[in-house]
C-alpha cells in the first residue's frame, strides 16, 4: 500500500460487525496494482448512528466514496438524493458516491455480482426456473437482476422461500409486478422442479445447521449457488457436490462486482484491468481448500443443462 497523505483519497466501508469484510483487502491491492493514491478502510458505525456517520462522513473532500455492508444497506435508499432503478425496487444500496454538485448518490450492484458469478462458471438462468431461498436484502437484489432482463435475458420462473411468514410473498409480489418474470413465493424449500438453486439465507452455515434445502431433491441437472461467504465451501455446497451436482460458493460474487464499484467511483482503468484479469483478487479471498478453482473453476457447458418443463 502507499504511503497514506493529506492527497490519498479515502474510501470507506461501514458495517458492525466489520471484523471479517474482505473489500479493503481486494480495493487495496487494486489500488497498489494501479498506482493509485487510495486506500479502503473499514469502520464499525452501529446502526443507530448511521444515517448521522453518511451524511457526516461525506462533508469531508477526501473521502470518494462508501461501500455499504450489512446491517446498513436498507437504511441507505432515505438518506440518498437518488439511486438506481434496482436500488430502489430492492430498497437496499451498496455503494455511495457524491456528486459534483455535492449531492449523495447511490446503488446496489449485488444482481451484477451474481449475474456475472453465474455467467463465470457456465451455469444458465436465462429462460430458466429460479428457487431463492431467502427473502432478505440480498435475495431481493437477486431477484430484481433475475427478473428484470424479461424472459429471453433473466430468469423465466423465479420463486421465492423464507420461513419467515409473509415475507416471501411480500417480495415476490412487488418484483412480479415491476417485471414481466414470473415471480412467485412458495411454502416448501423443496429444489425438486428448479434449474437453479441460489442460497441467500444464513441458513446452514455452522456443520450442525441443516441444509437449507434437501439436495437430494435437486434435479440431476439442476446446479447451485450458494452466496455464503464464511465457512466455504459450505456444507450445502459439498452435499450438492458430492451428487456431482455443479456448486458454487458466493466468492465470485464479489469479484464480479468490483468492476461496477471502480466505474461508480469513476475509476475505468482499474475497473478494466479488474474484467481482464481478476485471479489476483481471487487469492486474496479464496480459502485454501477452494485454492485450487482459482486458476480451474468448475464449470460446464451451457448447451449440457436441460430445462425442467
Amino acid at each position: 500500500m502507499a504511503k497514506i497523505s493529506g492527497g490519498t483519497d479515502i474510501y470507506l466501508i461501514p458495517g458492525d460487525p466489520i471484523t471479517n469484510v474482505r473489500a479493503p483487502r481486494m480495493f487495496n491491492k487494486v489500488f497498489e496494482r494501479c498506482g493509485l493514491d487510495a486506500v479502503m478502510l473499514p469502520v464499525q458505525v452501529r446502526e443507530r448512528d448511521f444515517a448521522v456517520w453518511l451524511k457526516a462522513t461525506f462533508l469531508a473532500r477526501n473521502v470518494k466514496g462508501v461501500i455499504i455492508a450489512p446491517p446498513h444497506k436498507p437504511q441507505v435508499v432515505h438518506l440518498l438524493d437518488s439511486c438506481g432503478l434496482v436500488a430502489r425496487v430492492a430498497r437496499s444500496v451498496n455503494i455511495v458516491r457524491r456528486t459534483s454538485e455535492g449531492q449523495l448518490e447511490g446503488d446496489l450492484f449485488d444482481g451484477e455480482g451474481i449475474l456475472g458469478a453465474l455467467d463465470w462458471f457456465n451455469i444458465p438462468y436465462r429462460g430458466k426456473r429460479v428457487l431463492i431461498l431467502g427473502a432478505g436484502v440480498s435475495a431481493a437484489a437477486i431477484g430484481v437482476s433475475l427478473a428484470q432482463g424479461g424472459t429471453t435475458q433473466g430468469a423465466e420462473f423465479i420463486a421465492f422461500y423464507d420461513p419467515v411468514p409473509g415475507k416471501a410473498i411480500g417480495l415476490a409480489t412487488e418484483l412480479d409486478g415491476f417485471f414481466d418474470a414470473n415471480v412467485v413465493a412458495v411454502d416448501s424449500s423443496d429444489p425438486a422442479g428448479y434449474d437453479l438453486v441460489v442460497n441467500a439465507s444464513a441458513v446452514g452455515l455452522g456443520n450442525d445447521d441443516p441444509l437449507p434445502c434437501d439436495v437430494d431433491r435437486m434435479e440431476p441437472h439442476a446446479a447451485l449457488f450458494d452466496i455464503l461467504l464464511r465457512n466455504q465451501p459450505t456444507p450445502l455446497v459439498r452435499a450438492a457436490r458430492s451428487r456431482g451436482l455443479h456448486a458454487q460458493p458466493g466468492f465470485e460474487m464479489l469479484i464480479q462486482q468490483m468492476p461496477f464499484y471502480l466505474d461508480y467511483f469513476g475509476l475505468p482503468e482499474a475497473a478494466q484491468m479488474v474484467r481482464e484479469d481478476a485471479n489476483f483478487v481471487r487469492e486474496l479471498i479464496y480459502p485454501t481448500a477452494l485454492a485450487a478453482e482459482i486458476t480451474q473453476p468448475l464449470r460446464y457447458p451451457c448447451t449440457s443443462v436441460a430445462s425442467v418443463a
